[in-house]
């Protein structure tokens, strides 16, 4: 049956396998459409506490620009500032900064360098991988541990902002931690993907 007759008589087209593009075993993972150029079947999906984390800091953004808005308005309208906008701008960069952190690392935003990986082979990508995300897990450990110590020292302390709203500190300081902790298991997870990756990969 000719293309011509498939378009006539309603018969779906035949799509024949593409060498050049092989159809995956029924047995392999499938690749996260979301993971970006530099993910695989084995990364792993974005997941609900990166998502809440992103989702968290959109909500964040979407603040702060209205917020900008309304102080620039305020300010060629009236002639006057609104006083706790910097504050409150301060806070709401540092909590973007560390509620993105772990949405990032699974969906692949940040930048990677491969021009050591093309010189090597696919065994030897996958342990470099592995390598280097040991390193930042290490790193990010330590560093979850120091802020959850700050958390908890500026908790105790009771240590306010020295500006109109008297902010207690702990509150905008508590999306550091948290930040971080989601970013800890992100990464865990990424160990688990690298360690899957390594073992498929034939000997």
């Amino acid at each position: 049956m000719t293309p011509g007759d498939q378009l006539i008589y309603g018969e779906p087209p035949r799509v024949l396998p593409d060498p050049a593009c092989p159809q995956p075993d029924a047995g392999q993972p499938l690749a996260d459409p979301a993971a970006g150029p530099d993910g695989d079947a084995f990364s792993p999906p974005e997941g609900i506490t990166a998502r809440w984390g992103r989702w968290a800091a959109q909500v964040l953004v979407v603040g702060l620009v209205l917020l900008m808005g309304a102080e620039m308005v305020v300010r060629s309208a009236f002639g006057w500032s609104i006083q706790f906008s910097n504050e409150l701008g301060g806070y709401a960069l540092v909590a973007i900064t560390f509620l993105s952190l772990a949405s990032g690392q699974l969906l692949h935003a940040y930048h990677s360098v491969h021009f050591v990986e093309k010189r090597l082979g696919p065994r030897g990508r996958a342990r470099l991988r592995l390598f280097f995300d040991l390193l930042a897990t290490a790193v990010t450990l330590v560093l979850f541990v120091e802020l959850a110590r700050f958390e908890w020292l500026s908790w105790k302390s009771g240590d306010v902002a020295a500006t109109t709203l008297m902010t207690p500190l702990w509150i905008p300081r508590l999306a550091m931690p948290l930040g971080t902790l989601a970013l800890l298991w992100a990464l865990l997870r990424v160990l688990a993907g690298d360690v899957r990756r390594l073992r498929a990969l034939p000997r």
